[in-house]
């Protein structure tokens, strides 16, 4: 009898603990809306933007202060192999990031966490 007990136990504690890490992957789906917070530090950490030489040579203005407040749509989700979750964005407005850039990727786990992204 207690060995059955303590199975049922151990078995409600897994998935108590699977449920823990289960729905940041399961909250974050294509289509949603996500705002562009400040940076956690002097650049954003985070999302991964193009390099300021080569926004230039494509046409655009880098300017990385125009896309605090953004409003951005979630087209892709990746899971890596490491458990962090990434993701493709594309504005709202569909007009292009500094002008030259149709999407940029962002690591969801650790933006979210540094408030690079807000829900």
């Amino acid at each position: 009898m207690k060995k059955i007990i303590s199975l049922v136990m151990s078995l409600c504690l897994a998935v108590v603990l699977h449920a823990n890490t289960a729905p940041l992957n399961s909250e974050i789906k294509i289509g949603t809306e996500l705002k562009i917070g400040a940076a956690s530090a002097a650049n954003y950490q985070h999302l991964v933007l193009p390099r300021k030489n080569f926004i230039v040579k494509s046409g655009g203005l880098a300017n990385y202060k125009s896309l605090k407040n953004l409003t951005v749509v979630v087209t892709a989700v990746n899971t890596n192999s490491d458990g962090n979750v990434e993701v493709t964005l594309k504005r709202k407005n569909s007009k292009k990031f500094f002008n030259s850039h149709s999407t940029i990727k962002a690591n969801y786990t650790k933006a979210i966490n540094a408030k690079e992204l807000l829900k």
